[in-house]
């Protein structure tokens, strides 16, 4: 009897649906999937109707990019937090790492991924046009660039910060410092390494 006449179909129907998740091998896919069935049923109900409702609930802010139930997010839509510094992350999670801190008032970009040529990412796929449309817009006092410290972050950032000295030349660009070791993401960081890369940046 072949594997496929004993794997249930639905179970091979979810592990290909979670392998399209980045960062998600069909290991990782499958331990997902068979954790998840170990669970009792009400239980398992419950997760998947929470998915169901995130998948159908979540969408990027209008105006920077950050993942939100809102169609423009919270921290846009803020009149307390200052245009006037906008603090450019790769993704939500990265923003929202520095929002636990409590400490930035300014608001944030989502670029939405890293200059990255071996995966076929180039700046073409990042949101970066939006960005300058909103600098053009708000003339902040300062951009943050808040990528990750590893090759693609420092490449994303380089890019970044050549562009806009080029388009806005007293535009006032700094570099979160990294207390962070290199090829370490924002989002794992711990919270006094992250709030000291924000206060000391460059």
């Amino acid at each position: 009897m072949a594997f496929e006449d004993v794997f249930p179909k639905a179970m091979k129907e979810a592990i290909e649906s979670i392998i399209k998740i980045p960062t998600y091998g069909e290991r990782g896919a499958s331990r997902f999937i068979y954790n998840l069935l170990k669970l009792p049923q009400e239980e398992r109900t419950i997760i998947v109707n929470t998915l169901q409702n995130l998948a159908q609930s979540i969408k990027k802010c209008a105006e920077c990019g950050l993942l939100t139930d809102r169609e423009v997010c919270s921290i846009c839509s803020d009149e307390k937090r200052s245009k006037k510094f906008i603090c450019i992350v790769e993704e939500s999670q990265d923003a929202y790492a520095i929002e636990r801190l409590e400490r930035y008032t300014g608001v944030y970009h989502v670029l939405g991924g890293r200059i990255a040529p071996l995966e076929g990412i180039s700046p073409q796929d990042l949101s970066i046009d939006s960005l300058i449309q909103r600098i053009e817009r708000y003339k902040p006092k300062e951009v943050i660039v808040a990528t990750n410290p590893n090759v693609e972050g420092e490449a994303t950032a380089n890019y970044l910060i050549k562009l806009l000295k080029r388009r806005f030349p007293n535009l006032k660009i700094t570099r979160m410092s990294y207390g962070l070791q290199f090829g370490t993401l924002i989002e794992f960081a711990d919270e006094l390494s992250l709030e000291k890369s924000i206060e000391n940046r460059k």
